[in-house]
């Protein structure tokens, strides 16, 4: 569990496999999946976090888990990693909060504070954010955070609006 950066109300530290429970529970969720192509089972959950254990290994960075400071609790995920975008290689920026923390800046926060992790710590020069047309809120926190809708398109037959911002 190693921490990447803390804020005021919360840890972006790395998953680990006992984190499975909390991040399978909010993936197979029909309301917190409503954006994505469908809920995802428990063992799309594990193999998520394995993938992220490899992106931590080779890229230094990946999706990670969002720890409450009082609680320990689970909050959600945000994070960078590559991404092959339409056959362009790219850097995806994500965030993904359990209802528990809708409405409360918890996307915002760990979304800037990934952001800056990225330009700052990884000196990547540029994010996208993948979101689904109808997520108002999730656009909006790609607003916030300084991106700018550059193109919709289709991805695996889903609409997607695409995101990007560039280190100043």
């Amino acid at each position: 569990m190693t921490p990447i950066l803390e804020t005021l109300r919360f840890r972006l530290r790395e998953f680990d496999q006992d984190d499975l429970d909390d991040l399978a529970a909010m993936v197979a969720d029909e309301d917190q999946m409503r954006f994505y192509p469908r809920p995802k089972t428990r063992d799309e959950a594990s193999a998520w976090i394995r993938r992220n254990l490899s992106l931590y290994e080779e890229c230094g960075f990946g999706f990670w888990f969002i720890e409450s400071l009082p609680t320990s609790g689970f909050l959600g995920y945000c994070g960078i990693r590559p991404l092959a975008l339409e056959g362009a290689s790219e850097i995806e920026i994500g965030w993904h909060t359990r209802k528990t923390s809708w409405n409360q800046g918890i996307a915002t926060e760990a979304a800037t504070a990934a952001r800056n992790v990225a330009f700052r710590r990884f000196a990547l020069s540029r994010l996208v954010a993948i979101i689904h047309p109808d997520h108002i809120a999730s656009r909006r926190v790609a607003e916030k955070i300084g991106m700018r809708e550059e193109r919709t398109t289709t991805l695996d037959d889903h609409p997607a609006v695409i995101y990007a911002t560039e280190r100043a």
